[in-house]
């Protein structure tokens, strides 16, 4: 095991190739909640003591909730912002990414996780939007890692560049998982991607079979994967939902341009 400032690489995964790092910003926010919520604890626990001691002094015990629950709220909400603090520092201790040509090491704290590209087998994708339909000013981008064994692996916002580390892991897993694509639409068995299932027939979703010939333009952006057929009726399916999805969009629009051929998709 390393320690947290210096990082050794893993031989077997090849050179260091990027790192990733919790954010500056929140590795400064996080602590500071810490101290902004425990100092404002102990500031309003005073304050609550004080008029306490007041209400009883001046107009009895009678009075006491009435002048303490104020304060004793203001207590509450300090303590719940340290303790959101506490969390959110301690889950986010030591977090780095490292990525080789091999393979990837997660780092939390003492916890260390080697693997291997080979090992992914799917990646969600969900792009978090901030704002209002069209009047959002910001969306982020959070993987989903699942691998062979049954393990999944979390990346948010929270690590520097995401977006570069999105694109980094899936040039680095798409190509083996789309040619074991190929291979198996080859031998004839449907490809599954999560709601939507790819077979030489065209696209089946729930009971509905849409043929490959009545389907129009394709388009994958802000979240979402569009399918719209030559009729005018569009379906869209949140992207999250649809493991690897920008392989199965490229499969799609591969499949729909030979309209249902039963040839080879490599071809």
């Amino acid at each position: 095991m390393t320690d947290n400032n210096t990082y050794q690489p893993h031989q077997n995964l090849g050179g260091l190739l990027r790192e990733h790092r919790l954010r500056r910003e929140l590795a400064i926010l996080y602590p500071a909640l810490v101290i902004v919520g425990l100092s404002g604890t102990a500031i309003a626990a005073v304050w609550t003591a004080w008029r306490w001691l007041f209400a009883f002094n001046n107009y009895g015990s009678a009075a006491i909730w009435r002048w303490t629950t104020p304060a004793l709220l203001t207590v509450l909400a300090f303590a719940s912002l340290g303790i959101l603090g506490l969390v959110l520092t301690w889950r986010s201790r030591g977090l780095r990414i490292n990525l080789h040509s091999s393979g990837m090491v997660y780092r939390q704290g003492r916890y260390e996780e080697k693997i291997l590209w080979k090992q992914i087998q799917r990646i969600h994708t969900s792009a978090v939007s901030y704002g209002f339909s069209k009047y959002a000013w910001g969306a982020q981008t959070i993987l989903r890692i699942y691998l062979n064994d049954g393990r999944q692996l979390r990346l948010t916002h929270a690590l520097t560049d995401m977006s570069g580390l999105a694109e980094f892991i899936k040039s680095q897993v798409y190509p083996d998982l789309l040619e074991g694509y190929r291979q198996e639409y080859n031998q004839g068995d449907p490809l599954s991607f999560g709601p939507l299932i790819l077979t030489t027939k065209g696209i089946q979703r729930k009971d509905q079979i849409l043929q490959w010939e009545d389907l129009g333009s394709i388009s994958l952006g802000r979240g979402i994967l569009s399918l719209e057929l030559i009729d005018g009726q569009r379906i869209r399916i949140p992207a999250h939902q649809v493991p690897n999805v920008e392989i199965c969009t490229q499969l799609i629009e591969h499949l729909r341009a030979r309209q249902g051929d039963n040839d080879n998709v490599g071809s």
